[in-house]
């Protein structure tokens, strides 16, 4: 019998991090495998904001190692000792890329946060979430980013 496999997109944010205690919920209750992927944007992208000018496979590893490195720390919290995890980093769009690992992976579901913006900002900025959802094949579960409604001011 093949398990469920989850696939948990965060980017190194606290809001993108709001998906992990639905994808633990689900991982426990569907006793599946969870694959946390981090996207590092292409090179050319890395190497406008920057100011040094390094070798684009420098930038790619250390932009990997740390990637990576993030992974592997949200993966040895304690809450997640019973669930089977692995952490991967890829290059790429980062909407093409969720979309692209779950085919090579056989990824069920999709369990990612949205970051909540609204009007210009996600005209201007376009929306992951709103991309991969629009476009996945499979299940995908998407989390509120924002603030809760309960911590949020009255009008």
């Amino acid at each position: 019998m093949e398990h469920t496999r989850i696939l948990v997109p965060l980017d190194g944010s606290p809001a993108a991090e709001r998906a992990l205690e639905e994808a633990l919920t689900l991982a426990k209750a569907l006793q599946a495998g969870v694959v946390l992927l981090q996207v590092v944007p292409p090179i050319e992208d890395v190497l406008r904001e920057r100011a040094m000018t390094l070798a684009i496979d420098e930038v790619w590893e250390m932009q990997r190692h740390s990637a990576l490195q993030y992974l592997n720390n949200v993966r040895t919290r304690p809450e997640w000792k019973d669930v089977v995890t692995e952490a991967t980093v890829e290059l790429g769009d980062p909407a093409e890329t969720i979309l692209e690992v779950c085919e090579k992976r056989g990824i069920d579901r999709i369990v990612m946060a949205t970051h909540g913006r609204t009007g210009v900002k996600r005209w201007v900025f376009g929306s992951v979430a709103e991309k991969v959802l629009r476009a996945a094949d499979r299940t995908v579960v998407l989390v509120r980013a924002g603030q809760p409604e309960s911590q949020r001011p009255l009008r």
